[in-house]
């Protein structure tokens, strides 16, 4: 049996972010599920961890939440990050190596999107200059 992919996943709603840790837990990732950005950013920036993908889950338009997860984006975080903008307010975001926008994302597009980031290396992400 293959080990199981250590990702972080933020969510400031909770019932989602039970559902999907749940959800992602039945496939080969360990999720360490959590709702306060401090939280996730410490996670995501320490360089002990030996995480493999950060996800990060934006439930409801013009809420706290996306101002908190410009911040995340913009840390420099050493995990490639996927961002699942369900209202689709946070566009355009440059720093998120994959971005799924709207409320018809599905649990097999955030599937399929985690694992081509986990084939990626770790590492510090480059930034882009505009």
């Amino acid at each position: 049996m293959r080990p199981k992919n250590p990702i972080v996943l933020y969510c400031a709603d909770r019932d989602l972010l039970s559902a999907t840790a749940f959800a992602l837990r039945l496939h080969p990732y360990e999720v360490t599920a959590v709702d306060d950005s401090r939280n996730a950013a410490a996670l995501m920036m320490a360089d002990s961890t030996e995480l493999v993908c950060g996800v990060l889950v934006h439930a409801r338009q013009n809420d706290s939440a996306g101002r908190m997860i410009h911040r995340l984006l913009e840390s420099d975080l050493h995990v490639p990050l996927l961002l699942v903008d369900r209202t689709g307010d946070l566009a355009p975001v440059r720093y998120a190596e994959m971005v799924l926008y709207g409320r018809n994302t599905s649990m097999a597009h955030i599937l399929a999107t985690l694992q081509i980031l986990c084939e990626r290396k770790r590492g510090p992400r480059p930034r882009s200059g505009a």
